[in-house]
Order: C-alpha cells, then structure tokens, then sequence
C-alpha cells in the first residue's frame, strides 16, 4: 500500500512539471509468473515508446548545444 501511494504521489509530481504521469507504473507479479512479467514489461515499453523522449533529456541536450554553439562563436 505504501509503494501504491508512492507512486500516485509520483505522478502528481511529474504532471506538475509537465511530464507525462504514465512514465511511472507498478505492477506486482512472483517469481512463477514469467508470463505476466513478460506481458507488463512489454505494455509499459511500449506506453513510454508512444510517449516519445523525455523532455528533461530533450531540455538539457538543447541547453548543451546552445552552450557549446556560443562556445564555439567566441573561439
């Protein structure tokens, strides 16, 4: 139940800076339930493929490249 309102306390988190809440899921499954594993590992990837690239990743690698850019402005 905890681990349940971690992460609903997650996603609020992330639609507050605009990040898709999706990008977080849990699911339980045992040991024995390989299937299950496989079949929710396979949903969640493609949930985050359709989701498309972080925009954390996508903002910092744009600050990188504006920075090296004026970098190389100056030399």
């Amino acid at each position: 139940m905890v681990a349940e309102r971690n992460v609903a306390y997650t996603k609020e988190i992330l639609k507050t800076v605009g990040v898709s809440p999706e990008r977080v899921q849990m699911f339980h499954c045992s040991a024995a339930e390989g299937q299950k594993f496989q079949e929710e590992a396979t949903r969640i990837s493609e949930t985050i493929q359709k989701l498309g690239s972080n925009p954390f990743k996508d903002s910092i690698k744009s600050e990188k490249e504006e920075k090296e850019s004026k970098k190389k402005k100056t030399e």
